[in-house]
């Protein structure tokens, strides 16, 4: 798939209602004849059916015991997809896309919500579920995890295949929204998607707008719920998408590429009723950080601060609005969809009148270091 088909199925995607499915919509997914808990939940009725179903590893950065990533898990299943959940055991929140692995055989602190006690091994899975599995790493390093441990027998790689059979990574949805290029790097839950598009598999980061919560308070029947309905919107987001390549078993997006969505309030108490997906850019009304010294307390804080060097458009589509700016606007429905790629070299026709500079500098202390060896 090259990158200008990729844009035109984004900004063909559907507008998703928040509201119970109709009940002649013969493109949603009915309740499954299995009874199997979270598959068969009632708040995933409607829930679009994969024509594609695709082999997919889930993680996050909010840890396996996140309410969000649980539900995405049973949505997608619903969906008809194959599905492998390896979660950090523990919160990891802003750790981008940092690299840590276990420093011992057993964990000395407990995961998050006591899930993972002390003492257990620094990976493993519920006893119940096969495809529910946390490591003790950061983002990045469940991810590679999942992807070189787990994931070759789960989905029956042949031998030597380093993507695993695994069609697609998708990371989150993250607890708190992920906007602009400054949160592109601090971000556990961007961290992962990154990472997995470096080795080669495509991979989509979601951000929600809702708080910290436990997978063991989700009501699953709820269709209400915010973690609920992020999840039936993630599910339906990755279905279109892969439905869009359905029948010729192309790779979903192109190499080097992956997709950033965010979502506004959509929980009971929001005015988003019908959401509709908007292509965007990373760049526009982002923000990055400064610190000051508060007053009160005499410690410094960060304060988010517009800056001109952050939202330079040198690359992409400069016509598109920037996501951070239309997830603001609370007047509106919209989640938003930023294409990023993981070559990080400036544009030619951006650094053009710095190459002579560059040239001349690099000629000149070339020359100068041959005197010293």
């Amino acid at each position: 798939m090259n990158y200008l088909r990729l844009l035109s199925l984004l900004l063909a995607l559907p507008a998703a209602s928040l509201a119970a499915p109709a009940t002649h919509d013969a493109a949603a997914a009915a309740a499954p004849a299995s009874t199997e808990y979270g598959v068969s939940a009632k708040g995933f009725d409607g829930v679009l059916t994969a024509k594609r179903p695709l082999n997919i590893v889930m993680t996050n950065d909010d840890s396996w015991a996140s309410a969000n990533i649980r539900a995405f898990y049973y949505a997608l299943r619903r969906a008809g997809h194959k599905v492998l959940m390896v979660g950090p055991s523990h919160n990891q929140s802003g750790k981008g896309g940092t690299f840590e692995l276990p420093t011992s055989v057993n964990l000395t602190v407990a995961g998050r919500g006591g899930f993972v006690p002390v003492g257990a091994p620094y990976a493993g899975r519920n006893l119940t579920d096969e495809g529910l599995r946390y490591f003790n790493g950061t983002p990045a390093a469940a991810a590679s995890w999942a992807l070189d441990q787990e994931a070759p027998a789960f989905f029956n790689a042949k031998k030597g295949d380093t993507t695993a059979n695994v069609d697609l990574v998708v990371s989150g949805p993250n607890e708190g929204t992920n906007l602009g290029p400054f949160l592109y790097t601090l971000s556990g839950t961007i961290g992962a998607a990154y990472f997995a598009v470096e080795r080669s598999v495509p991979a989509i980061a979601f951000s929600g707008s809702n708080a910290m919560r436990n997978y063991d308070v989700l009501d699953l029947d709820d269709r209400t719920d915010e973690s609920v309905r992020l999840a039936r919107l993630s599910a339906d987001f990755v279905t279109a998408l892969g439905d869009a390549t359905h029948g010729d078993r192309e790779r979903i997006m192109p190499l080097g590429i992956g997709l950033n969505v965010n979502y506004p309030p959509v929980g009971a108490s929001s005015n988003c009723t019908s959401l509709d997906f908007v292509h965007t850019r990373l760049t526009g009304g982002a923000f990055v950080d400064t610190i000051a010294v508060n007053a009160t307390t005499g410690l410094p804080q960060y304060v988010n601060y517009v800056a001109k060097g952050i939202n330079q458009c040198n690359n992409g589509d400069c016509s598109l609005a920037g996501e951070t700016l239309v997830v603001a606007d609370k007047g509106a429905c919209h989640a938003t969809a930023s294409v990023f790629a993981t070559d990080y070299d400036a544009p030619t026709h951006v650094i053009k009148s710095l190459l002579p500079a560059l040239q001349r500098g690099i000629k000149k202390v070339n020359k100068n270091q041959k005197r010293d060896f």
